[in-house]
């Protein structure tokens, strides 16, 4: 028996037989051409043809809806069509790369379909595209095997270097008794995935790959150790003590601050009680479809989006954030960006494309109520304007579709410097800011690792987005790493915050937080405290100012 220490990333304490998970470094690898060899390129047009067709016929098999069988289809008859492969080896064979043969057959191909006046036809068209883009991205992909291959058959402790949030959900993590990382950020997005589906994890464990695989390991992701092969009597006594998510009574309490869970990972929601009570205060969309192998279609994401909405109470919030793939979100699908336009170089890296894919399903996935589709990363007025007239675009096609789309409006997250400084023009846009402070807290460290702590320049950004939402009359919601932090929320109540989005595991612990205030139904902004923060110099004088909030209340 030893022990190993490390960051807390989600709390809890789980144990099982170690699994190690070997993530490829260099998932994108281009291929080296400078050396050409057009019978290397022809196999490996053949090979990745082969699998990428035998993918999709699994996935029709798959629980699909009969369009998306279809669609996949049409997509594996495409691609393996043989007047194509024909014309793509011939392309090859004089000279040209795999992915630039078929670049040049496949879209030529589908030119006419996209010029077509039938809707039908153009939607399949560009259905038909994206895969189509997808299996030429998988042409310059390195053919290491990658973590997607990895089959749990049994409850076990993943070990690993390093994880993304897709490399962990295209696992069954149902087997997922807990994670232990050599490396990894706590307050990243894995983190997060970590904390909805109450996986006990440490991140930042030295020695972590000197774990024998099969070796039994108890993981006390309260106290943040790790004991590998623990004795029996020890590892029983600390496994009954696994109630942290439930040791704070849920008691119905006052709504002076809409109090909501952020989700998106768990495909278990029917187990989540307190997100089907309280609403969704963020839907990380994308962490639905990060594990996937294919983009999904329309249908598929307006599935997905009804299992979660349809369980939301009429009176509680629905608040869906639009695909963000920037950092580590990285699907496992290929995804485009815009060459041109307003949203070109966006933040969230995501196509004008998949977005109006995305805005579609979101509009038909609920009925009879209004929902906020809340738009992530933006740094320009001109994305702002941009994307609140993309969705009412979308609402007004599915109108004329006669396809009835929901009431809908528009939130902005505030979770870059640049929606701070500028915050007083955005609030134009947007009915509410989501202030994130996950990311804000990242910005305001830079360049030095991320900070822990709640800083006074992470302070500042915050009180200064709250003071132009209060000037515009809008409301404010706190996201993010520091939303869960009770001993924050005088400060935040002071500065404005009418609601706040965290972990559903934490809605009750924070619900009954808030409850010992004895609020009014009032908005406290608090325009000497905005001075004070405004004013700080050092992080002593922050924690002194949120003791003094504690001890005053309202």
């Amino acid at each position: 028996m030893y022990t190993l220490s490390g960051i807390i990333a989600a709390e809890g304490i789980a144990a099982g037989p170690a699994f190690f998970i070997e993530q490829n470094q260099q998932p994108d690898l281009i291929k080296d051409n400078v050396n050409f060899d057009s019978q290397a390129e022809i196999n490996l047009f053949l090979q990745k043809q082969k699998e990428f067709s035998n993918r999709l016929y699994h996935a029709m098999t798959g629980p699909a809806p009969d369009s998306v069988r279809d669609l996949f289809g049409a997509a594996t008859g495409f691609i393996s069509d043989k007047k194509n492969t024909t014309e793509i080896i011939k392309l090859i064979q004089d000279g040209v790369s795999a992915s630039s043969a078929c670049n040049t057959v496949f879209f030529e191909r589908l030119k006419p379909f996209s010029q077509s006046n039938d809707q039908e036809i153009k939607k399949l068209s560009r259905e038909l595209s994206a895969l189509t883009a997808e299996f030429i991205a998988s042409l310059n992909k390195s053919n290491q095997a990658s973590i997607h291959n990895t089959v749990l058959k049994e409850r076990c402790v993943i070990v690993a270097k390093n994880l993304t949030p897709a490399s962990l959900l295209c696992l069954r993590t149902e087997y997922i008794s807990a994670v232990i990382l050599e490396e990894g950020l706590a307050s990243g997005h894995l983190g997060a995935v970590l904390r909805e589906l109450r996986v006990p994890a440490i991140f930042g464990v030295q020695g972590a790959l000197q774990i024998k695989a099969n070796t039994h390991v108890l993981v006390d992701a309260i106290n943040g150790q790790i004991i590998v092969e623990p004795p029996y009597d020890t590892s029983q006594k600390m496994l009954l003590n696994t109630s942290y998510y439930d040791q704070f009574s849920d008691e119905d309490s006052s709504n002076i601050i809409c109090v909501s869970s952020a989700v998106g990972a768990s495909k278990d929601y029917d187990a989540n009680l307190n997100y089907a009570k309280y609403g969704i205060g963020l839907l990380r969309s994308e962490f639905l479809f990060l594990g996937d192998e294919v983009e999904p279609s329309e249908e598929q994401m307006i599935i997905a989006f009804k299992n979660i909405f349809e369980k939301i109470p009429q009176q509680a919030p629905i608040k869906a954030r639009t695909f963000d793939f920037a950092e580590d979100k990285k699907p496992n699908f290929a995804i485009d960006t815009d060459d041109t336009g307003p949203l070109k170089d966006y933040g969230a890296k995501v196509s004008t494309r998949l977005l109006k894919k995305q805005l579609r399903a979101l509009l038909q996935a609920v009925k009879n109520r209004n929902i906020t589709i809340v738009f992530p990363l933006i740094v320009r007025i001109s994305e702002a304007k941009y994307l609140n007239a993309l969705v009412a675009s979308v609402y007004d096609e599915l109108m004329q579709e006669g396809k009835e789309p929901c009431d809908f409006e528009v939130a902005l997250m505030i979770e870059t410097p640049a929606t701070v400084l500028s915050a007083a023009a955005f609030a134009k846009y947007t009915s509410q800011f989501i202030i994130g402070t996950s990311s804000l807290a990242q910005y305001a460290c830079a360049p030095r690792p991320y900070d822990q702590s709640f800083t006074p320049a992470l302070a500042k950004m915050i009180a200064l987005a709250c003071k132009a939402a209060n000037d515009a009359k809008i409301p404010i919601c706190i996201a993010g790493r520091f939303a869960h932090r009770s001993e924050l929320l005088a400060f935040f109540i002071h500065l404005g915050m009418t609601s706040i989005t965290v972990d559903s595991s934490s809605i009750a612990r924070i619900k009954s937080c808030i409850d010992k205030f004895n609020l009014d139904n009032k908005n406290y902004f608090n325009l000497t405290i905005y001075d004070n923060v405004m004013s700080l110099s050092s992080g002593k004088e922050l924690n002194a100012l949120v003791e003094k909030l504690n001890l005053e209340g309202f």
